[in-house]
C-alpha cells in the first residue's frame, strides 16, 4: 500500500468522522489500534506478501486489512470496521421506518 492508498483510506468519511471522535491532532498506530479494540480482539500477523506483509485481524478475520506498515494494516481494517457499522446502521434504521411506516 502506498501513501496515495494511505491518504484515500484517511478520506474515507466514516475515518474522517472517527478521527474526530478521537480528538487526536495526529493519528499513531496507538490510537488506530485503541480504536479497534473496540470492536473487538486485534491481532496483526505477517504473511509471505511482499508488497503488503502485515495483515490486521478484527475479530479472528471478519475484518481484516493489508497493507505494507502495522499503521497502513491497521488503518484499512478500521475503515473496513466503520464502513461496515455504517451499513448495518443504515441497514437497521431503513428496516424500523418500513416497520413504522408498514400497514398494521
Amino acid at each position: 500500500m502506498h501513501d496515495a492508498d494511505l491518504e484515500h483510506l484517511l478520506s474515507r468519511p466514516a475515518v474522517i468522522a472517527a478521527v474526530r471522535d478521537l480528538g487526536v491532532a495526529s493519528l499513531s498506530l496507538e490510537d488506530v489500534l485503541s480504536a479497534l479494540h473496540g470492536f473487538g480482539a486485534v491481532r496483526i500477523v505477517v504473511d509471505n506478501d511482499a508488497e503488503q506483509p502485515y495483515v490486521c485481524l478484527l475479530r479472528d478475520g471478519e475484518e481484516r486489512g493489508r497493507g505494507r506498515t502495522v499503521l497502513h494494516a491497521a488503518v484499512a481494517c478500521w475503515a473496513g470496521a466503520l464502513e461496515g457499522l455504517s451499513r448495518y446502521t443504515a441497514q437497521g434504521v431503513d428496516e424500523i421506518e418500513r416497520f413504522l411506516l408498514g400497514s398494521d
